[in-house]
């Protein structure tokens, strides 16, 4: 990597620290969260402001800039990921009555990148924009039961760090191999409270690249079948990757909406 590339790289990791918890962040607070000099960080902070990505407040305190919210209206319209899976989930949740959920994966991130409501009014705290919490909820799950178990176990120690003990990993993976083996995933309660999520995962050339997930709340799931919810969930992850691979999706600025 070139000096240019990792110095880009450095700024851009800044961006990591504002999250709904935590939105507003000063320059020293930043060098002192990232292990960075204060004046690189001040460089970098500089720079993220021009680009319009941070927007400094008085006294110094940094948030989340416009052009994110620019970036955000120009993913809705162009994103392919997005483009395809919107009629997808729009069928799902008519068929259903569900909330229907698309996450993406980029690194070692889960993204929800589309939420098609459901009939019931539950509050859900993971909807699109909001990155979620890996081996809690169907999302996670349905993604990491298919991923190499190397990556699962680096994921599994970054998450957990001192309490990731062998008798956690082996009960964890285990998990995971009995969801690999029927297809998809039910959680329950894992991210919201008397709420089940059924999930299962997007496979786009041998690549796991997401998760379709249902959610509903734990009264309406008495009434689901969760066989035939998975299979549901794998044929329309299994369309939603064959659409992508023949370039078959809506065209830029096409109205999908219900």
């Amino acid at each position: 990597m070139s000096e240019s590339t990792s110095s880009l790289a450095r700024m851009l990791a800044l961006l990591d620290a504002f999250t709904p918890e935590k939105y507003t962040w000063d320059v020293e607070d930043l060098a002192a969260r990232f292990n960075y000099t204060p004046s690189s960080t001040y460089r970098y902070v500089k720079e993220l402001c021009k680009a319009g990505l941070l927007v400094r407040l008085p006294r110094g305190i940094y948030v989340v800039g416009a052009r994110v919210v620019e970036l955000e209206s120009l993913i809705r319209e162009t994103d392919p990921l997005t483009r395809a899976g919107m009629p997808l989930l729009q069928e799902l949740a008519r068929e259903t009555g569900c909330h229907v959920l698309l996450s993406n994966v980029y690194g070692n991130h889960l993204l929800n990148v589309v939420h098609e409501p459901g009939i019931e009014p539950l509050e859900l705290t993971y909807l699109r924009g909001r990155g979620l919490p890996w081996f809690k909820g169907a999302p996670s799950r349905a993604v990491l039961a298919f991923w190499p178990r190397q990556r699962v176990r680096q994921v599994f120690d970054a998450t957990f760090g001192k309490e990731a003990t062998e008798a956690l990993w082996t009960t964890t993976w285990s998990e995971l191999k009995a969801i690999r083996k029927a297809g998809y995933c039910v959680s329950q309660a894992e991210l919201d409270r008397d709420v089940v999520g059924f999930g299962a995962p997007v496979i786009l050339e041998g690549e796991v690249i997401g998760s379709l997930s249902l959610v509903c709340s734990l009264r309406r799931a008495e009434f689901l079948n969760p066989v035939a919810i998975g299979q549901k969930l794998r044929d329309c992850g299994a369309r939603l990757a064959a659409s992508l691979s023949s370039g078959e999706t809506p065209a830029s600025g096409q109205n999908t909406s219900a």
